[in-house]
C-alpha cells in the first residue's frame, strides 16, 4: 500500500471513531455559558436558537436542571439516533451522571429559543451531616442526598428564613421578585430568566410589588 493509500486509509478511520469528536465537557461546550462559579457550584445558562445544535459533550458532575422555555427540542447520544423531546418551563430535574456518564448533543426545532439552567455539583456543603435536616420554610420539589428543590408562589414568598448551604433562586415565570438579604439591607430584583446566589448563613425573604401568579425555583446544596 502506496504511503498515500495508508495516509488515506487512517484518515478515514479516524473520522469514523465518534469518540474523537467527544472529548469537551459541558463547561467547555459554547452554548452552555458559565454564569457562576465557587467550590460548591458551577451554573451554565444554556441558550439554543431555533435550528442551532450544540456540538457534542460530556455530562459527568451530579447536575439539576431547570428549563425556562417550552420548545420541541431532539437529542442524540453518541452512536444512537435522535430522540424528539418536549420540556416544558418551570420543568426540575436531576442526574448524577455517576457512574452513568452521558455524552450527547442538542438540536432546538422549534422557533422560540431554548433556554435551560444546568447546575452542577462541584463539592457538598455538609458531607459529614449524619441527622438530615428538615426542608427550608417553602413547598418541595424534590429533596435527595444532594440537593433539596423548593418552588415558591406568591403567598410562599413572605417567609423570612436564614439559608444553611448555598442556594440558587431563579424566576421562571411572573413579574418580577424582589430578593431581600436582611441581614446587609442589599436587595435585588430578579426578571424571568435571572437568578440571584445566597449564600450560606443569610438572612432573607423574597417580595413582589405585583400580584399575580409567580414562579420561583429555589436550589439547596446540602
Amino acid at each position: 500500500m502506496s504511503h498515500f493509500r495508508l495516509h488515506l486509509f487512517c484518515f478515514a478511520y479516524l473520522l469514523s471513531i465518534p469518540s474523537i469528536y467527544a472529548q469537551v465537557q459541558v463547561s467547555q461546550e459554547p452554548n452552555h455559558r458559565p454564569v457562576l462559579e465557587n467550590k460548591f457550584i458551577r451554573v451554565l445558562d444554556v441558550k439554543l436558537q431555533p435550528g442551532d445544535t450544540t456540538e457534542f459533550h460530556i455530562h459527568s458532575t451530579p447536575s439539576l436542571f431547570l428549563y425556562l422555555t417550552s420548545p420541541d427540542i431532539a437529542t442524540q447520544i453518541q452512536g444512537e439516533e435522535w430522540v424528539n423531546e418536549k420540556n416544558l418551563a418551570g420543568k426540575v430535574s436531576y442526574r448524577s451522571f455517576s457512574p452513568d456518564i452521558l455524552i450527547h448533543r442538542v438540536t432546538n426545532r422549534d422557533t422560540i429559543l431554548f433556554h435551560v439552567t444546568d447546575m452542577e455539583l462541584l463539592s457538598a456543603f455538609n458531607p459529614d451531616l449524619k441527622v438530615p435536616l428538615p426542608p427550608l420554610p417553602f413547598p418541595v420539589i424534590f429533596d435527595n442526598e444532594k440537593f433539596v428543590a423548593y418552588r415558591l408562589t406568591l403567598q410562599d414568598m413572605q417567609n423570612t428564613t436564614t439559608s444553611r448551604g448555598p442556594l440558587v433562586a431563579q424566576l421562571v415565570s411572573g413579574h418580577d421578585v424582589v430578593y431581600n438579604n436582611l441581614k446587609t439591607k442589599e436587595y435585588m430584583t430578579i426578571s424571568p430568566g435571572q437568578f440571584v446566589y445566597i449564600d450560606p448563613g443569610t438572612l432573607f425573604n423574597f417580595s413582589s410589588e405585583v400580584i399575580g401568579e409567580i414562579d420561583l425555583v429555589v436550589f439547596e446544596v446540602k
